[in-house]
């Protein structure tokens, strides 16, 4: 493996193990077995290499779930699609998922690729069920951020070591059930 891809592995072990503000560059540096030089051939700073492996892992995810609605058919299905899509890459790379889940407040305000994250792609999805009468009228920002926070909170809890090793996609039926409750309480 070469430089790049061991800096940010060992950053992401770095930044989930103590922060991203606790962090130091000597510290990555040595989890990744070069020195603080080849760290910043590759990165100008600290700042840059998490914000870089943030803006990935975002963009894959929400791709990913933009990917999946489209190919599922009606609003239980999408709900269901974008559990997995959550699920596939938490279980693809849990270190990396955990990373970004931990992180979204910190990084959310740099991202300015509007209406392509994972809760603008949900909201979509619900108005559209909303015109097509698949779902009762209500306010799709409301319901977009609920069906996420199920999936994410699920997520976190696994993330402090409260569910157990199980991938996250073990816990997709109940997710996908309570967003799809979610959905359609009124």
């Amino acid at each position: 493996m070469s430089a790049k891809p061991r800096i940010e592995r060992a950053a992401l072990e770095v930044f989930v193990r103590e922060g991203v503000d606790a962090a130091t560059t000597r510290a990555i540096a040595a989890q990744a077995g070069v020195s603080e030089g080849a760290l910043y051939r590759h990165f100008r700073s600290k700042d840059e290499l998490a914000t870089s492996l943030f803006m990935t892992t975002h963009r894959r995810l929400s791709g990913l779930i933009q990917e999946s609605a489209d190919q599922a058919i009606g609003i239980e299905n999408k709900a269901a699609a974008i559990v997995r899509a959550y699920c596939q890459v938490a279980d693809e790379d849990w270190l990396t998922f955990a990373f970004h889940l931990t992180q979204l407040h910190r990084f959310i305000p740099l991202y300015q690729e509007d209406g392509r994250d994972p809760v603008s792609v949900t909201e979509t999805v619900i108005k559209q069920a909303m015109i097509t009468a698949e779902l009762p009228p209500a306010d799709p920002r409301v319901l977009a951020a609920m069906a996420i926070g199920i999936i994410t909170q699920t997520a976190t809890n696994k993330a402090y070591g409260r569910l157990g090793e199980d991938r996250l996609s073990v816990h997709a039926p109940l997710m996908t059930a309570a967003v799809r409750a979610v959905l359609f309480a009124r």
